[in-house]
């Protein structure tokens, strides 16, 4: 379990809750189940080991996001529901053009936070107008650089 003390101030600000240890959604715990069992002993898996068709009806909540650039991803793989909730601009699928400036901007500080970490940390965030929960869990070929991110969404409108 993470602290929010011991987080910096923006993860605070964004995040109700922030856990490494599980997410609370079940769907999302299912993903992560399926991310640890890639894992094996292993820091992290690497990217060609995920395979989303295993997840069954657990993928419309899967994105797949894979480093780009110095501070931005591109999403390599978004489910319907996860899909619907990120509004990628299909031109350009990248976390920098998603037309939900609120999401990009909590994915952005998880995705730094688990970059940091290399572990799989689950957030959970309530606004005035969406609620939800977000696992990411940090990918990568060498097993000591972060090059992707797997993960999960859950949204609901509140307001």
């Amino acid at each position: 379990m993470t602290t929010l003390a011991l987080l910096p101030e923006p993860l605070k600000r964004l995040f109700a809750r922030i856990d490494a240890a599980g997410a609370t959604e079940r769907s999302l715990k299912m993903v992560l189940d399926h991310w640890r069992t890639k894992r094996g002993k292993r820091v992290f898996p690497g990217l060609s080991e995920i395979d989303v068709a295993q997840l069954g009806p657990l993928a419309s909540h899967v994105f797949l996001f894979e480093r780009c650039a110095k501070n931005d991803w591109s999403l390599k793989f978004a489910g319907d529901t996860a899909k619907q909730i990120l509004n990628p601009p299909a031109h350009d699928p990248a976390l920098s053009t998603l037309e939900n400036h609120r999401i990009a901007a909590r994915l952005r500080l998880l995705f730094e936070w688990v970059e940091q970490t290399a572990e799989a940390v689950s957030a959970s965030f309530i606004s005035h107008e969406q609620s939800g929960e977000i696992l990411a869990a940090p990918l990568g070929a060498d097993g000591k650089r972060v090059d992707a991110i797997f993960g999960g969404i859950i949204s609901r409108r509140t307001g």
